[in-house]
């Protein structure tokens, strides 16, 4: 890759021969990022050939302290940095390797990114990182960690920037994680440098800074109605005791009953609580889902202008988000289109089951299950004989890939494209 200097900013890019070697599914990927490390790559077609540029317009190179492509007024030495921000650098460095195993949940190959240290760019404190990933086409076999390259890694691993935040022993790790495609051994080290291996997860760790910054004193919880039922049938029990021991033996019945009385009352009480919450939850969910096919917005704005003056208007749900599976080919009993708009859609030949029925050879009962979080969707193929592929490239049985609007998904020998 080489850098250039454009009207607006500054530029890497990656210049191709064929367009034939773009991946639109990577090109997604890489707009729809969550991991925050990877450039946006803006593609221009120049004829028979196709330019895949990087705009780091704020960012620095972190091979050149002196940051020869800004004014000499941005430049910054390293023994300048705190440490709290070389904390920071290497939890983001942490992250930035925990992000590589994301990318083969994606199915984009690690071989795409781009480790050329004088490539890889932070911002003027030497806090974030960025990075190209190259949106080309990769083989099916390069769908692992090994694909990395131990010798590219070390290349990156060996510029001052990583080695003032990562021991020699963690990079050592890093490497043979790699060797050996191991990649249990390579988030463990990621998660260590993240900071996160420990007991408390990160959101936790979180939490107890924000109650530090506070400033409140810290008190205790107000007991529930339930605690409070018990307490007192607790000592109601206690109370009963010792009128036994002091051969009071009619209060001695009325405290053993109320202690009875009050326990069962409090066990009653507390299982309806959960009866009437797990309720609720179903019900929301119902009304969510019912949305989706019966709702529109057309009736949400006549509901909400139709309610009299006075009544509180009915809670409208905002709808799922749904997909849909489009089949590619025509085949005998098998639908045109399936809706997928649950929780967990469970594919399969199991008609009892399964959400959808594909009563085919190659089909497992239980073949795959398609379930929605945070906004996307994650196929993950059951740990059967069945096959499954994403974009022809066969799938671990068991894990968990996140497929995107317009990718191919091949369940057992029936070809679907997956829409949103």
């Amino acid at each position: 890759m080489k850098i250039r200097k454009g009207p607006f900013g500054y530029y890497a890019y990656e210049k191709f021969d064929s367009p034939e070697r773009l991946c639109t599914y990577a090109e997604e990927v890489i707009a729809g990022n969550r991991s925050d490390f990877l450039l946006p790559v803006i593609t221009e077609h120049f004829g028979s050939a196709v330019l895949c540029s990087y705009e780091f317009s704020g960012y620095v190179q972190v091979t050149d302290p002196g940051f020869s492509v800004f004014s000499p007024q941005g430049r910054l030495t390293s023994h300048k940095k705190e440490n709290t921000n070389l904390n920071l650098r290497r939890r983001s460095a942490g992250d930035l390797f925990y992000s590589v195993i994301k990318l083969l949940d994606n199915l984009i190959s690690p071989s795409c990114l781009v480790l050329d240290p004088s490539m890889v760019f932070t911002d003027p404190e030497g806090i974030t990182i960025k990075m190209c990933c190259l949106p080309v086409k990769s083989s099916p076999d390069e769908l692992c960690l090994s694909s990395l390259g131990a010798l590219r890694l070390e290349k990156l691993l060996n510029c001052d920037f990583f080695k003032k935040v990562i021991s020699d022993d963690e990079i050592n790790a890093l490497l043979f994680s790699v060797k050996e495609n191991n990649e249990d051994m390579f988030l463990k080290i990621a998660d260590i440098i993240r900071g996160t291996d420990g007991d408390s997860s990160p959101l936790e760790k979180e939490s107890i800074f924000e109650r530090k910054d506070t400033g409140k004193p810290v008190t205790l919880k107000k007991h529930s109605k339930t605690e409070r039922d018990l307490l007192i049938s607790c000592l109601s029990a206690f109370l009963s005791i010792v009128s036994v021991l002091s051969s009071l033996y009619l209060p001695c019945i009325l405290f053993f009953t109320l202690s009875a009385v009050i326990l069962v009352t409090a066990i009653l009480n507390r299982k309806k609580l959960e009866d009437d919450l797990k309720e609720k939850a179903t019900t929301d969910i119902s009304r969510q889902r019912s949305s989706i096919l019966f709702s529109d917005e057309e009736e949400t704005l006549q509901n909400r202008f139709s309610a009299t003056p006075g009544e509180t208007p009915a809670v409208q749900y905002k709808p799922l988000r749904s997909g849909h599976l489009d089949l590619l080919s025509d085949i005998n009993g098998i639908n045109r289109e399936y809706s997928v708009y649950l929780d967990e859609t469970i594919i399969g030949s199991d008609c009892f089951l399964s959400d959808i029925v594909l009563d085919e050879p190659g089909i497992s009962p239980l073949h795959a299950v398609i379930r929605q979080e945070n906004g996307a969707f994650y196929l993950t193929p059951s740990k059967g004989k069945g096959k499954t592929y994403i974009e022809d490239s066969p799938v671990e049985n068991g894990r968990s890939y996140e497929i995107k609007s317009g990718q191919k998904i091949t369940i057992g020998d029936i070809d679907f494209r997956f829409g949103t």
